[in-house]
């Protein structure tokens, strides 16, 4: 920690620099952020730890970016994927486990219950209008699996008329395209957007001596839509409803039964909502959500279709009543839940849902230089019992363009249903209904600095996790794995966050982000977790070009817990472009791994999975309103 604390002291003095004046403003001063909260909040009132991505920052990326490739350009998240895109990824933030990242959409909570964490690589990033992202605990407004963060993502919505279209190609066959259009009758708004893409790829597994490796394409497609009413029935009262769905295909290399065998996992995900918002009074506004979510995945070999399978469906279900309430002094937060979630799989669990009843309390205000938040929340879930968690936060204002920020917060995640009930396999495993939760207590200090010109964050940080649950073989070499609370973490660390506005039409922005991840007993790093990441990037922008570079830096990192694989580091170039063509009209292009760096994000112990290379994408888009 000393360590941490000593670099981190290091960045605070850099901040201190911050002087110099530009003519272009740089912050947005209105923008409003939902997610920390879970009541909309003017950014710079909050005290979290957070990042928000517009639909802007995701048409850089360009229409082949995942969710994982967004996320790793931002502070504290790092980047895993087992081959090329379409292929299994998942994030980490702040050195955390991939699943303890809750991850919702529209507010909605999304991902597999029997695997405990959601299917990044199947969400659909063409129907993204904006991603809020909150690092730090929070299950004290979320519940189970928000120990790292937690992503919300939020499908295309706007109450201004708009058409959209969208189209291009790239490297290995890859495609994408995508429409859009949204209006509004008086008080009716109504948006509807479906989207493609796909990629033919490259072998999943390069190395030749791998018992997985066949030299084929494991490419991937997706298909997906959106849609979204909304109706305001006076000043004081308003309904509306949402959809979205996403469904694709994946291939990749097994070992199992044979490495002729060609698999596919097929991914649908859907979701839906219906809610009503009124205000009973002036200083009271309530209301009340239906959801609902599926997520399914079926695993089959191409030469086989019925006797090796594996498919497994989650469904949930939630009720949820929210109240703000404006108080003297600052305003209150009060929400009831209630969370169905329900399997279906090809393997006879013993037992098949859980019901998740849950009370939320808040609180936060400001006073002069001043600010409070406190959450609290008791989950009560009919397989472990109650769980109760909290995060306090204080912040003060010391000029107009600095500010401190500290937060105390607890949070946990529930067992999955692998991890409980997985049923009992010869050669494979079993579960263990006698898991208890992962929880963890996390510690943060801030200091932030923002001007017209200047953006710069750093967070110092501690996260301690207790009873993580391990798969661990039974005895030497019987190969049948069973789960257990074993693991004790700590993770110590800082992230520093920078944007300039240098002259106008010149925008710099860079990340850096030092931590240490280990497991306490035996003083082993994580698996693929660096200790140094980090980004920067360049853009210059004119009436019709905008321009951008960016360079994404990782040290090394083991790829399995008992550091005996080593990834090494890498540092890869991206370029971007766009062109207004005409009022209506642009072209755009984006090359990833300009110089076709050869780097791993995940190996096993048999196979080395494929990384990008360098990758082309161009294309058209249009929008008028």
């Amino acid at each position: 920690m000393q360590r941490h604390l000593a670099r981190s002291a290091i960045a605070a003095a850099i901040l201190a620099a911050f002087n110099v004046q530009a003519a272009e403003p740089l912050a947005d001063h209105g923008t409003i952020v939902v997610t920390a909260t879970r009541q909309p909040t003017p950014a710079r009132d909050l005290l979290n730890d957070f990042s928000v991505l517009t639909r802007s920052d995701i048409d850089k990326a360009g229409p082949s970016a995942t969710l994982g490739d967004l996320l790793s350009r931002l502070p504290g998240i790092e980047l895993s994927r087992e081959g090329g895109r379409g292929a299994n990824e998942n994030i980490f933030i702040r050195g955390t486990n991939a699943g303890h990242a809750l991850i919702l959409i529209d507010g909605i909570r999304v991902g597999s219950a029997t695997l405990g964490q959601a299917n990044l690589s199947a969400l659909p990033v063409e129907q993204m209008e904006r991603i809020e992202v909150v690092r730090g605990p929070e299950s004290a407004l979320y519940g189970s699996d928000a120990i790292g963060g937690v992503v919300n993502i939020f499908t295309r919505g706007s109450k201004e008329s708009s058409f959209s279209a969208k189209a291009g190609f790239g490297s290995r066959g890859s495609y994408a395209a995508n429409v859009a259009k949204k209006s509004n009758i008086g008080d009716l708004n109504y948006q509807v957007s479906f989207g493609t893409n796909g990629e033919d790829g490259k072998s999943n597994v390069t190395n030749s001596d791998s018992f997985a490796y066949n030299p084929d394409k494991d490419g991937f497609w997706k298909r997906s839509a959106a849609m979204r009413i909304d109706y305001k029935l006076s000043s004081e009262a308003e309904i509306g409803a949402q959809y979205f769905y996403s469904q694709g295909q994946n291939k990749f290399d097994t070992s199992w039964p044979s490495k002729s065998y060609d698999w596919k996992t097929y991914s649908r995900i859907s979701g839906s909502s219906a809610y009503a918002r009124f205000q009973p009074a002036k200083e009271w506004t309530t209301s009340i959500r239906f959801d609902r979510s599926v997520d399914e995945s079926d695993t089959v070999p191409s030469q086989t279709i019925g006797e090796l399978r594996d498919d497994f469906r989650t469904e949930r279900k939630q009720i949820t009543w929210q109240n703000d309430i404006n108080l003297p002094i600052g305003r209150a937060l009060i929400a009831v839940d209630h969370l169905k979630e329900q399997i279906v799989t090809s393997s006879a669990f013993s037992l098949t849902e859980r019901d998740i009843n849950s009370l939320s309390l808040g609180w936060d205000a400001s006073m002069e230089k001043h600010r409070w938040q406190a959450n609290v929340r008791r989950d009560r879930n009919s397989q472990y019992g109650a769980k109760n968690t909290y995060n306090l936060g204080y912040g003060y204002q010391l000029t107009h363009a600095w500010r401190l920020a500290t937060h105390v917060g607890t949070a946990f995640k529930a067992p999955s249903f692998n991890d409980l009930y997985y049923p009992n396999i010869p050669f494979v495993g079993s579960g263990n209904p006698n898991l208890r939760p992962e929880t963890s207590r996390n510690r943060d200090v801030a200091v932030h600095y923002e001007t017209e010109v200047h953006k710069a964050s750093l967070t110092v940080f501690r996260n301690d996790i207790k009873n993580l649950i391990s798969w661990e073989e039974t005895s030497p070499g019987s190969w049948f794995y069973t789960p257990a609370n074993v693991g004790k973490v700590r993770i110590d660390g800082w992230s520093l966050s920078y944007q300039w506005s240098i002259i106008d039409g010149w925008k710099l922005r860079a990340t850096w982000n030092d931590q240490d991840a280990r497991d306490v007993t035996t003083g082993n790093r994580l698996a693929r977790r660096a200790e140094k990441f980090g980004t920067l990037g360049l853009e210059h922008e004119t009436k019709q070009w905008l321009i951008g570079v960016e360079l994404q830096a990782s040290g090394d990192r083991y790829d399995n817990l008992a550091n005996t694989r080593l990834l090494g580091g890498y540092g890869l170039v991206n370029v971007h472009s766009s062109y207004q063509l005409s009022p209506e009209w642009s072209a755009f292009a984006r090359v990833d791994n300009l110089f076709d760096k050869h780097y791993e994000l995940a190996r096993s112990s048999n196979a080395t999975f494929s990384s990008l290379g360098s990758t082309v994408f161009i294309g058209l888009r249009y929008l008028t309103k």
